[in-house]
């Protein structure tokens, strides 16, 4: 009896730190969960970072020793911090959803080797040694800026473009590097008679051709022959194709990049919809382009009675309220409403407010149509669920 209740005590012990795990790893990773906890956790751990970046200002305008006690426990307050972020994400790490196939050493393996995890890891194991390789630890400060890269799906976009075009970029590269020994031998050949101080040599053509490829022409050096300003001109039109190139690589690779992620987040939350669990995976890739994620904080009024319906929602976390005058009725994960408004091509009859912060998938009415037209039954579920709406209704 004893090694029994011990057994159960020990699998209720690993169950509770699971759903603990799976909690911290919402708060901490998860792109839809953790509410208002991971948005003041998030805020408080960005304006660290840049208070750390600002010390390093502050720090060169004091005169030297002042306030050291004070910004010594800062920082080692921040180093503390930082640990203990890293320590909880390399423990939520197993949580990812999309990994679960391997084992958890794997998973935790893979965080600490990622640029993100390489980045956290930066944020205070370099000010650990700074004193043992004699380092400035003011300027370890501005390593914590690469973190900021977490915390702006932007900023991340852009890294995996730089990554993702990488062959692009090396040839845009190679490219320019043929200009300017193209550019630089040029006007060495044309030049070196006449401003043999400027153009004496290959070498020292190269920074005209530099700044001139820049187009940023400092005017310092500048070709005197006609034959060496017909060299100036085209290679200063030469610069500007080759700004050109990999701008129109990177944002032509940042948009698509952007939708990417847009699509598999879309295509996530309307997973989560029971409505359209038992589609099709095809179908699903179809339906989650219609639909536009929209997250709205606690007391937001979603919509107003007598407003044009011109959408409807699907609700796939956190609680509303819809108020029918006499009656209220919570909506929850899974819910869906606005569709009365649609289907009788009317204004909306009701007033819906979020409860606590919500996500929500909007449909709009063009796409209403042409998804009902092409799932018939979704649209006999969403009329069955309106009529039951309609009996409630004063």
């Amino acid at each position: 009896m004893q090694a029994g209740g011990n057994r159960i005590e020990s699998q209720g012990f690993k169950a509770a730190r699971q759903h603990l795990r799976r909690d911290v790893y919402r708060i901490l990773e998860s792109p839809t969960g953790g509410g208002w906890v991971r948005r003041w956790i998030d805020a408080s751990l960005i304006l660290l970072i840049l208070v750390n970046a600002g010390l390093v200002l502050v720090e060169e305008a004091l005169s030297p020793g002042a306030y050291a006690a004070e910004l010594g426990w800062f920082e080692r307050a921040t180093i503390a911090i930082f640990a203990i972020e890293y320590c909880f994400r390399l423990w939520v790490a197993v949580e990812r959803d999309d990994r679960h196939d391997l084992p958890p050493w794997r998973l935790r393996v893979g965080y600490m080797v990622s640029p993100v995890g390489l980045i956290d890891l930066c944020a205070f194991v370099p000010a650990l040694l700074a004193g043992l390789f004699f380092l400035d630890p003011r300027y370890l400060h501005l390593v914590r800026l690469l973190k900021l890269t977490r915390y702006s799906p932007a900023l991340q976009s852009l890294a995996t473009v730089f990554y993702q075009e990488r062959r692009s970029f090396f040839g845009a590269l190679l490219i320019a590097v043929m200009a300017l020994f193209t550019s630089a031998s040029l006007i060495h050949l044309v030049e070196k008679d006449v401003q043999p101080e400027a153009f004496g040599t290959i070498t020292q053509s190269m920074w005209w051709a530099i700044v001139t490829l820049a187009t940023i022409g400092y005017g310092d050096v500048v070709p005197h022959t006609p034959l060496g300003k017909i060299v100036g001109g085209v290679s200063a039109l030469m610069g500007l194709c080759m700004v050109a190139l990999p701008s129109a690589i990177m944002a032509s690779s940042f948009m698509e990049q952007i939708k990417r992620r847009d699509f598999v987040v879309n295509s996530k939350l309307v997973l989560q919809v029971p409505l359209f669990s038992d589609l099709q995976i095809l179908h699903i890739v179809e339906i989650a382009s219609m639909l536009r994620p929209l997250a709205v904080p606690s007391l937001y009024r979603v919509v107003r009675r007598g407003d044009a319906a011109d959408c409807m929602y699907f609700v796939v976390s956190g609680e509303l309220q819809v108020d029918l005058g006499e009656r209220r009725v919570k909506l929850s994960n899974g819910d869906f409403f606005g569709e009365l408004g649609l289907l009788n091509k009317a204004p909306r009859s009701a007033n819906v407010v979020a409860v606590t912060d919500t996500q929500l998938l909007v449909l709009e009415a063009s796409d209403f149509d042409k998804l009902t037209r092409i799932y018939p039954e979704m649209r006999n579920t969403i009329e069955a669920h309106a009529a039951e709406r309609i009996k409630f209704q004063p």
